[in-house]
């Protein structure tokens, strides 16, 4: 380099020195120079590759996180098959028991009307067989009524048989209407046959009971049939 050359001696001693000096000085700032640019380029590398150990940095938290969203992902995922195993083990088992409890109750349903039919058809087979004593009461009554010509033994039979029928259907749960001449017409409980003039009864009441009603329990088993009164026309 031109800088590097010797300087050539000439006869003015300050002069030379002067040139050495300032060789020597431009020597050390290009020296310096150098050592900037060196240094400069240095830090430049450094920053790059400081930049590229960031940039590997972020990628590795990056992956680092995809991994763990795919880690969780797959456990969110192997939960949730493991709920819907469970559910619809769940509901299998829902419908087994459904179906046993509709089948205990089909039976259960089945069994109590049999029981019901069972029942009423024992107690008329017990009102039947409790009702065949009046025909009995009745043939003996006649037979004793053929051999003897007392009337009022005859009469003391008939009534011994009313009684006892009587009986019968109370233990049923039948009983008689008490209705009377002088009563009330009541639509709910009577039946009028006649609607005739009285001068012993007011309009309205009842003259006379053609037919008794009955009672079953509470309700009306059969309405009584009378005769009632329009007044004194």
């Amino acid at each position: 380099m031109e800088n590097n050359r010797p300087l050539r001696q000439s006869s003015n001693k300050k002069r030379d020195i002067r040139n050495t000096y300032m060789k020597n000085q431009d020597s050390e700032n290009t020296n310096q120079k150098n050592d900037d640019e060196i240094l400069e380029n240095l830090e430049e590398k450094i920053g790059a590759a400081m930049k590229e150990d960031e940039m590997e940095n972020e990628i590795h938290i990056e992956l680092e996180e995809e991994l763990n969203q795919d880690d969780s992902s797959d456990g969110d995922f192997k939960g949730l098959e493991e709920s819907i195993t469970n559910l619809s083990k769940e509901n299998d088992q829902l419908k087994d028991q459904l179906a046993r409890r509709t089948a205990e109750m089909e039976n259960m349903r089945k069994r109590t009307e049999k029981e019901r039919m069972d029942l009423v058809q024992f107690a008329n087979e017990k009102l039947l067989n409790n009702l065949l004593e009046i025909p009995d009461n009745i043939k003996q009554a006649l037979t004793s009524a053929k051999a003897s010509k007392d009337l009022d033994a005859i009469i003391q039979g008939v009534d011994l048989i009313n009684s006892k029928a009587v009986k019968l259907f109370e233990e049923a749960g039948v009983k008689i209407m008490e209705v009377k001449p002088g009563d009330e017409f009541d639509v709910d409980l009577h039946e009028a046959l006649m609607h005739t003039p009285n001068p012993d009864f007011e309009e309205g009441q009842i003259i006379q009971v053609v037919q008794d009603g009955y009672y079953y329990k509470e309700r009306i088993l059969r309405h009584a049939k009378v005769i009632t009164s329009s007044g004194n026309e």
